[in-house]
């Protein structure tokens, strides 16, 4: 078989180099297996497991000794200077050491990373505790030069201040309490008290359908929950039946009232009163205990709304009760 001809001149040379020592190493392999096939020969057998008998295990480590100062002066064999077996086995150990560097770099850029990730944390958990610090700081300078203040005035000075000073607290909270309560019902009017009327007569749940206006609710929705076409001449009757129905009559104090009563009315009736108990049980019970809860008449959307909302909370153990959540307090009992 013709070997293929080399590419260059410069491979040429290396070629026969890698052959030459080639087989200077297979030539060495087969004379150290020849022998140590004439050792074997030529000597008893050797037990390589240390033996119990104390004669025999002296005879085995005297056996050793004696090997080791045969083969201790010899000179180990080594390629000569012209073969490329030092170059190969550098390249080797070369390509090995790159291949650990890398993989140590890899582990070094994740390990990296995560402290980063923690220092990031860290940087912001510093951030929040300056923060705190800073509000203390203040709160405590603020205390201080209260302090400083009362005790320079008289007991009956101070004890107007205080009255004086809770009063106008009084006074903006009860401003602020009616503002809230203000926004409160314009926001049933205005958008969840038709989104309460749909899901209560079979629509889509509070969300689901934004743009539920006066026709909607008196055509009424499909078993599927899909909105129905609009008649031409609609039932009042029935529609006022449909109403008592679900929300019952119209309370007195809403007689005086010259709007009619309608699904989106009634639905907003429904759910100030239900937040009106809710709000009147929390504040007689202190905010715990199983005077906090009410119970249903029925479960309205109203209610289901508010526990989806995470506003209020069904007893553990009995469906038809509800309670508003105690934010500053446990969730469950």
């Amino acid at each position: 078989m013709e070997h293929p001809q080399p590419k260059s001149r410069a491979t040429a040379p290396y070629a026969a180099r890698l052959d030459h020592t080639l087989r200077a190493l297979q030539d060495r392999v087969k004379q150290q297996e020849a022998i140590l096939e004439e050792l074997r020969a030529s000597t008893t057998s050797f037990e390589t497991e240390p033996s119990a008998d104390p004669r025999s295990h002296l005879l085995q480590l005297r056996a050793l000794k004696a090997a080791y100062e045969t083969l201790t002066p010899q000179q180990p064999w080594l390629p000569s200077p012209e073969s490329p077996l030092p170059a190969l086995l550098a390249i080797r150990g070369t390509h090995v050491c790159i291949k650990d560097t890398q993989k140590c770099i890899a582990q070094s850029e994740d390990d990296l990373k995560e402290a980063q990730k923690r220092l990031e944390k860290e940087q912001a958990f510093l951030a929040d505790a300056k923060l705190i610090q800073s509000d203390l700081e203040l709160r405590i300078s603020s205390l201080q030069g209260e302090m400083d203040e009362r005790i320079q005035k008289s007991a009956s000075q101070a004890s107007k201040d205080m009255l004086r000073e809770m009063e106008k607290k009084k006074t903006y909270y009860d401003r602020q309490t009616g503002n809230l309560v203000k926004a409160f019902n314009r926001f049933i009017d205005d958008h969840l008290a038709p989104m309460l009327a749909a899901e209560e007569l079979g629509g889509p749940i509070v969300g689901e359908m934004l743009d539920v206006n006066e026709v909607v609710l008196e055509a009424g929705f499909s078993a599927q929950g899909k909105a129905k076409k609009a008649k031409a001449n609609p039932d009042e009757d029935r529609r006022q039946r449909r109403i008592d129905e679900i929300w019952g009559p119209r309370p007195l104090e809403d007689d005086a009232k010259k709007e009619p009563w309608d699904e989106k009315r009634a639905a907003a009736a429904e759910m100030r009163e239900l937040t009106e108990l809710l709000l009147n049980s929390l504040v007689e019970a202190g905010g715990i205990g199983p005077g906090a809860y009410i119970e249903l008449t029925r479960e309205s959307a109203a209610a289901r709304f508010l526990v989806r909302s995470k506003v209020a909370q069904l007893h553990p153990r009995d469906a038809r009760r509800i309670r508003l959540v105690d934010f500053g307090g446990q969730f469950d009992e």
